[in-house]
């Protein structure tokens, strides 16, 4: 296995590389909610998948530490995907499974320091949402951490659009209020109630993301916070964004 340092030199190129070329010529990032990512501490990203290109996007962002992803198995022997997975020290992870292999990397990840990127849904879909899967919920839990809502959309124009119009592609990120599962200490969670923290963690994501990609979790008013917790202090950024970001102006009254 590579020192971290080697990864951590990596990311800072790809991210270079992103932000200097990719999203020069190709995408225009809008960003909302940037102050909700904390610097310190242990934190989980939990976001929707509608596109290959999300996890590009997901971890192109530095909030003062590195973002890791979970990645399926798959892409591993995919020749173009693999080059970037596995110098980007990417985990992978055996999706319809219970993957210890994955969950005990994604937990040293996490004690590391470095912020652990899900996607809840446990594959992409572009019809809008589909049920999360209890996997998520289960790694906060278990390493205490502050849960991170992300919502994506803009990326299924890609690449269509760019070759029809030759013009920037509009993506967009929002990203939630953190905040914590709530469960009684050295308690055995019942499989329901992993159903049920899964869930009001999806409805957080779905209130981010325009009607038609809510999916499953349309109906806003079944959304529910009997498991989430937030009271929650944390630190923002320090790292501004880069300067090509679009942050919307909240709207005047």
């Amino acid at each position: 296995m590579l020192d971290e340092r080697v990864y951590r030199w990596r990311r800072e190129v790809f991210r270079w590389g992103l932000w200097q070329v990719v999203y020069r010529l190709w995408f225009k990032v809008s960003v909302s909610g940037w102050e909700n990512i904390p610097v310190h501490g242990p934190t989980v990203i939990m976001s929707n998948h509608i596109h290959m290109f999300d996890p590009v996007l997901m971890i192109s962002f530095h909030p003062d530490r590195d973002i890791v992803p979970l990645a399926k198995i798959e892409s591993w022997s995919q020749p173009i995907i693999r080059y970037f997975v596995r110098h980007w020290g990417a985990i992978p992870v055996n999706r319809g499974e219970a993957d210890m292999q994955a969950l005990k990397a994604a937990i040293e990840h996490i004690r590391r320091g470095d912020i652990v990127a899900l996607f809840a849904e446990g594959t992409r879909t572009r019809t809008g949402l589909i049920q999360g899967k209890e996997g998520s919920a289960y790694i906060a839990l278990k390493t205490g951490s502050t849960v991170v809502p992300m919502a994506i959309w803009g990326t299924t124009e890609f690449p269509g659009g760019w070759f029809k119009e030759f013009r920037r592609i509009p993506m967009n990120v929002s990203f939630g209020k953190p905040f914590r599962f709530r469960a009684d200490d050295g308690a055995r969670l019942p499989r329901e109630h992993f159903r049920a923290m899964t869930d009001e963690a999806m409805y957080r994501i779905s209130a981010m993301l325009p009607e038609h990609l809510r999916g499953v979790y349309s109906d806003l008013s079944k959304a529910t916070t009997e498991f989430l917790d937030f009271e929650v202090t944390w630190q923002p950024p320090v790292h501004t964004l880069p300067r090509r970001v679009v942050v919307p102006q909240p709207a005047v009254p």
